[in-house]
Protein backbone atom coordinates (compact mmCIF):
# COMPACT_ATOMS: atom_id res chain seq x y z
CA UNK A 1 0.00 0.00 0.00
CA UNK A 2 1.29 3.26 -1.00
CA UNK A 3 2.14 6.04 1.99
CA UNK A 4 -0.38 8.22 -0.65
CA UNK A 5 -3.10 5.43 0.29
CA UNK A 6 -5.92 7.56 2.40
CA UNK A 7 -5.65 4.66 4.66
CA UNK A 8 -2.21 4.48 5.06
CA UNK A 9 -2.10 8.48 5.71
CA UNK A 10 -4.49 8.17 8.46
CA UNK A 11 -2.63 5.48 10.49
CA UNK A 12 0.84 7.31 9.75
CA UNK A 13 -1.01 10.29 11.55
CA UNK A 14 -2.03 8.17 14.16
CA UNK A 15 0.86 6.89 15.30
CA UNK A 16 2.85 10.16 14.79
CA UNK A 17 4.73 9.14 11.69
CA UNK A 18 6.25 5.85 13.04
CA UNK A 19 5.16 1.93 11.67
CA UNK A 20 1.36 1.34 12.19
CA UNK A 21 -0.30 -0.50 14.81
CA UNK A 22 -2.68 -2.85 12.99
CA UNK A 23 -5.57 -0.95 14.82
CA UNK A 24 -4.52 2.38 13.06
CA UNK A 25 -4.68 0.89 9.97
CA UNK A 26 -8.49 -0.87 10.49
CA UNK A 27 -9.42 2.71 11.89
CA UNK A 28 -7.85 3.93 8.70
CA UNK A 29 -9.78 2.13 7.07
CA UNK A 30 -13.16 2.76 8.83
CA UNK A 31 -12.62 6.08 8.18
CA UNK A 32 -12.44 5.68 4.17
CA UNK A 33 -15.63 3.75 4.03
CA UNK A 34 -17.24 6.35 5.69
CA UNK A 35 -15.41 9.12 4.27
CA UNK A 36 -16.83 7.35 0.58
CA UNK A 37 -20.25 6.57 2.05
CA UNK A 38 -20.82 9.93 2.60
CA UNK A 39 -19.68 11.27 -0.49
CA UNK A 40 -21.81 9.12 -2.67
CA UNK A 41 -25.09 10.39 -0.38
CA UNK A 42 -23.75 14.16 -1.96
CA UNK A 43 -23.41 12.56 -5.69
CA UNK A 44 -19.83 13.13 -5.60
CA UNK A 45 -17.22 11.15 -7.33
CA UNK A 46 -15.78 8.04 -5.84
CA UNK A 47 -13.80 5.98 -8.13
CA UNK A 48 -10.57 6.79 -7.16
CA UNK A 49 -11.39 6.19 -3.32
CA UNK A 50 -13.06 3.23 -4.15
CA UNK A 51 -10.22 1.89 -5.62
CA UNK A 52 -8.07 2.82 -2.59
CA UNK A 53 -10.05 1.26 -0.30
CA UNK A 54 -9.90 -2.25 -2.23
CA UNK A 55 -6.17 -2.06 -2.37
CA UNK A 56 -6.28 -1.20 1.64
CA UNK A 57 -8.69 -4.05 1.95
CA UNK A 58 -6.77 -6.72 0.13
CA UNK A 59 -3.17 -5.43 1.97
CA UNK A 60 -4.97 -6.11 5.27
CA UNK A 61 -6.78 -9.16 4.52
CA UNK A 62 -10.35 -8.10 5.18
Amino acid sequence: MDKDNFVMATALQLSGGTKPNKWQLNFGLKLLAQHIKQRQLLGLQVEALLNELREAQQELGK
